[in-house]
């Protein structure tokens, strides 16, 4: 309901046939209704992981109003479970490609994890994301060694990931208990605030100072927001970004951006721009 005045506002009754179904407490105006919609319904958290749960073969698409508490551990979770499935094909298979999405899947949640680490507790979402890049380095280490075979056993049969992955399961679950400083504000918001700073070191690392490890990394981290929240942002320049230079995961990418370098700064330029609109 839309007052004209404080007073009017402040003079209304609620009619005993209606009842308060939730209090809004952000400032609502144009711009934020444009961003966040105008729905601020009960979100059920447990009906989304019980759905992760059985079936990860689906892009996740989150409503414009999700709070961050709720939008981050979705996001983490459905990571995790892809985690845990190619965990489960790597003991099965001891094959490179299993163990390479595996592989990526780690390196996902220790950037996801060390990136936005204020909406769940900060000490324990820091301690997570270094087991996670324990993890990392030690399956980059085994995809690298001869011996990888008997290497890739030893590692994913030990203990402390099983351990990690219990941690993990009930650090995420746990509905209140973890919840860090920014656990209210929109999910959107803080995605589009980090996408923009990973996107705005990511050019300066290509225009002053390059160098290839850190090319790499960077990339990499940009690319994994592309991947899952370009759509969510609804903003062309991130459409083109991801279509053009993170789709398929191509190997020859580096290349292809040194070789288009002005182009894709201008257009990572234009991305930073638009995602300012979130700022506020």
């Amino acid at each position: 309901i839309f007052f004209p005045t404080l007073d009017s506002s402040n003079e209304f009754k609620i009619p005993k046939d209606f009842k308060i179904q939730k209090e809004l407490h952000h400032d609502l105006n144009s711009k934020h209704i444009v961003l966040y919609g105008f729905e601020y319904q009960n979100f059920d958290i447990e009906k989304y992981f019980k759905i992760i749960e059985k079936n990860q073969n689906f892009s996740l698409d989150f409503p414009n109003y999700i709070n961050a508490y709720d939008g981050f551990r979705i996001f983490l979770f459905y990571l995790f479970k892809k985690l845990k499935f190619y965990w489960t094909l790597s003991l099965e298979r001891k094959d490179k490609q299993s163990l390479c999405e595996f592989l990526f899947y780690s390196r996902s949640l220790y950037i996801v994890l060390s990136s936005m680490n204020t909406i769940l507790d900060k000490n324990l979402s820091n301690i997570l994301a270094l087991k996670f890049k324990d993890i990392t380095k030690k399956t980059q280490d085994i995809l690298a060694s001869e011996n990888s075979n008997q290497d890739l056993l030893l590692f994913l049969s030990d203990e402390k990931i099983q351990d990690l992955f219990n941690d993990f399961d009930f650090f995420i679950k746990e509905n209140s208990f973890y919840e860090g400083d920014c656990k209210d504000r929109f999910f959107k918001q803080l995605v589009a605030l980090e996408l923009r700073k990973k996107i705005i070191l990511f050019r300066k690392n290509i225009l002053k100072n390059f160098d290839l490890e850190l090319f790499e990394n960077s990339f990499f981290e940009l690319a994994i927001f592309l991947e899952y929240f370009y759509r969510f942002l609804e903003i062309k320049n991130l459409n083109k970004l991801y279509e053009k230079y993170c789709k398929d995961r191509d190997k020859n990418i580096f290349s292809k951006i040194i070789n288009n370098k002005n182009k894709f700064c201008k257009l990572l330029k234009k991305s930073s721009k638009n995602l300012k609109i979130y700022k506020g």
